[in-house]
């Protein structure tokens, strides 16, 4: 579920991407299959994911993997970080595809340099356990405490989860380690803006 409450659309003017937008916020997954599949047939990259997303979480439809994994390739073709965090879970768990960690994990990299607070956990758990990548507690602590910082109500999960996990891998680095990675921060903030 957390996944699924990562991809969350947001509603905007009258459409069929917008209206199949209202209706899954009014869990109507019926109608937003509707809308979204005309709107993500005709290339729109969110109506992609939102396809992609009723099939992964079984909104309305049967669960299948095969579907969600399709389009929501066709929405990660097209850049959209969200639908990039998606298929790299779908990698990564061989839901839909062949299980690929290596892909997975760039995947992972691509939606955390965009800013997803799922993603970014995801690359801070990989480092912080050894997930298919070597043990490195300044990644980890660095990935963390970006996804720790996630605005929004709808990331309060994935902050908590990624605070205490930031907080066992400083227990691994110096003061200076520590240091060094909250200038990184600082940087990357500060070029953000």
């Amino acid at each position: 579920m957390l996944l699924l409450a990562m991809i969350h659309p947001i509603a905007g003017h009258a459409g069929p991407y917008e209206g199949g937008d209202l209706a899954f916020h009014k869990k109507n997954y019926e109608a937003a299959l509707r809308h979204w599949r005309s709107a993500a047939s005709a290339g729109h990259a969110r109506a992609q994911l939102g396809v992609a997303t009723l099939y992964y979480g079984g909104l309305g439809v049967v669960v299948d993997y095969d579907e969600a994994f399709e389009w929501c390739a066709r929405a990660a073709d097209q850049g959209l970080p969200s639908a990039q965090y998606m298929l790299a879970a779908l990698y990564r768990d061989g839901k839909g595809v062949e299980q690929d960690h290596a892909k997975a994990a760039s995947l992972f990299r691509k939606a955390a340099e965009q800013d997803v607070p799922g993603a970014q956990y995801s690359m801070g758990l990989m480092y912080f356990a050894g997930q298919h990548v070597v043990v490195n507690y300044d990644e980890a602590y660095y990935w963390l405490s970006l996804a720790a910082g996630a605005p929004g109500k709808e990331h309060a999960q994935v902050r908590s989860t990624a605070a205490y996990l930031r907080d066992q891998a400083a227990e691994k680095l110096s003061a200076e380690q520590i240091a060094a990675v909250k200038t990184r921060i600082a940087d990357r903030v500060a070029a953000a803006r």
